[in-house]
């Protein structure tokens, strides 16, 4: 289907683009289309070679634990960075064109673009390395402030404010603006570190990634329409920045979820995660709405603050938190499991549909022991406990034995357990598109409160 679909649309849209071809946002939209399309149909013929190279991994949360091509999100990011490329020399065409009087080429508005691709090349490479040699945590915090830094000094050199507005109740005491300097830098260059792991720590079943990451795109992309029309000409071209880069992205990204959720035929890998990541992170630096876009990664940041023990070794962590399976369940689970279709075989045709099986399949919130706990993560602990965010179990003593894994989606397991992995992969999605709500509703109806 796939294919005949891009057969037909592909030339409509090449002779659309042309038709269009002196307006940038719309040609923006029809390059981002055939990305996608493209993207849609690659996927699929190149699974066979990234196995073949050993880029395949097993599925944990299903029966037969089918093995699955990994790291796809390095064809998505690949077509995202042709299509960016394809598309320089439209968003300046008005500047060489001779029907017009000429005009001095914005050479900073160039510099910023790209600034922002080599940003976003240098972190895919950095993510596929990943992918391929598996590297320390370590490590995968100081690799985003690297590629981070094309977009840094372009800001810097570009822009170079580095005044905040102050919270209205501290402005008493601090003032209407407070100049962080260097901090300032700080500040942007660990929110690209923040972005990039935050998605991947909030992972581990079909479509949470690539889910997570479309709707916090197309929140942002529903931002900057409000202000294209702006009466100033720099918020209307920040917020063309930002649909520039983030246009081309949901369409790939789209594509890329068609052969992710569930059951997925492929694995989108670090990869994905770190693009994406970046790619929000210099929108939300070059677009100049940092603040919205921290707004927007509201269950990110809990995901974060929630693992936290674990990440830093304070209560035990296990390389993989993910949920885990529970098969053959009674007829009082499968009623609530209420599951409709199951992955039967190892690796299915891309062609067949899933077949079905009498075989009841939910998620369970996946568990780790407590021994070794530090006495700082017994206090956390407790203090979860108390707030309804833990599941302990406990000895006859009393004394604390396991704990579940400290992520957002073992947390909604156990307040709403016995889901399947694509009912918990609705619920997270379902979360992230509300927080998107809450975040536009401060944004716009309560920013005058604070500031």
């Amino acid at each position: 289907m796939y294919k005949r679909v891009s057969l037909v649309a592909s030339p409509v849209l090449l002779a659309l683009l042309w038709q269009l071809r002196n307006e940038p946002l719309a040609v923006c939209s029809c390059i981002s289309i055939l990305a996608g399309l493209a993207t849609w149909c690659i996927i699929p013929a190149t699974t066979h070679t990234f196995k073949r190279v050993g880029l395949a991994g097993r599925d944990m949360s299903k029966p037969l634990r089918p093995e699955l091509a990994e790291s796809m999100g390095m064809v998505a990011a690949a077509i995202y960075l042709v299509a960016t490329f394809l598309f320089i020399p439209v968003q300046f065409h008005s500047y060489w064109s001779t029907a017009q009087s000429p005009r001095v080429f914005p050479y900073a508005r160039l510099g910023e673009y790209l600034s922002a691709l080599l940003s976003l090349q240098s972190m895919v490479f950095l993510g596929f390395a990943d992918d391929v040699f598996n590297l320390r945590w370590r490590f995968k915090l100081v690799l985003p402030i690297i590629a981070s830094v094309p977009v840094l000094i372009v800001y810097y050199v570009g822009y170079g404010v580095t005044q905040v507005v102050v919270p209205v109740f501290l402005r008493p005491w601090l003032g209407t603006c407070v100049d962080l300097g260097v901090l300032y830098y700080v500040y942007i260059g660990l929110m690209s570190v923040f972005c990039t792991n935050a998605i991947n720590i909030l992972a581990g079943i079909n479509g949470v990634e690539v889910g997570q990451s479309l709707i916090i795109a197309v929140s942002i992309v529903l931002k900057d329409l409000a202000y294209v029309n702006s009466s100033n000409p720099e918020t209307e071209y920040r917020h063309l920045f930002s649909l520039y880069l983030l246009l081309p992205f949901i369409a790939v990204s789209c594509a890329l979820y068609y052969w992710n959720k569930y059951p997925a035929r492929v694995f989108v890998g670090d990869t994905y995660c770190y693009f994406a990541g970046m790619t929000f992170a210099v929108c939300g630096i070059l677009g100049h709405f940092s603040k919205t876009l921290l707004l927007l990664f509201a269950p990110q940041m809990f995901n974060f603050v929630y693992s936290a023990p674990q990440i830093f070794g304070l209560v035990p962590c296990p390389r993989h938190r993910l949920p885990q399976m529970v098969q053959n369940a009674g007829p009082h689970r499968a009623r609530r499991m209420n599951l409709h279709r199951q992955v039967s075989t190892a690796m299915r045709s891309f062609s067949k549909g899933p077949r079905r099986t009498n075989n009841a399949v939910c998620m369970v919130a996946s568990r780790t022991l407590l021994d070794g706990t530090t006495q700082l993560g017994l206090r956390i602990i407790r203090m979860y406990e108390c707030l309804g965010l833990v599941d302990i179990d406990r000895n006859e003593d009393g004394t604390m034995h396991s704990v579940n894994n400290l992520t957002l989606l073992n947390l909604v397991l156990i307040r709403c357990p016995h889901l399947t992995e694509s009912q918990l992969n609705h619920r997270i999605l379902l979360i992230q598109l509300l927080n998107s709500c809450l975040a536009f509703i401060i944004r716009f109806q309560l920013s005058h409160l604070f500031f």
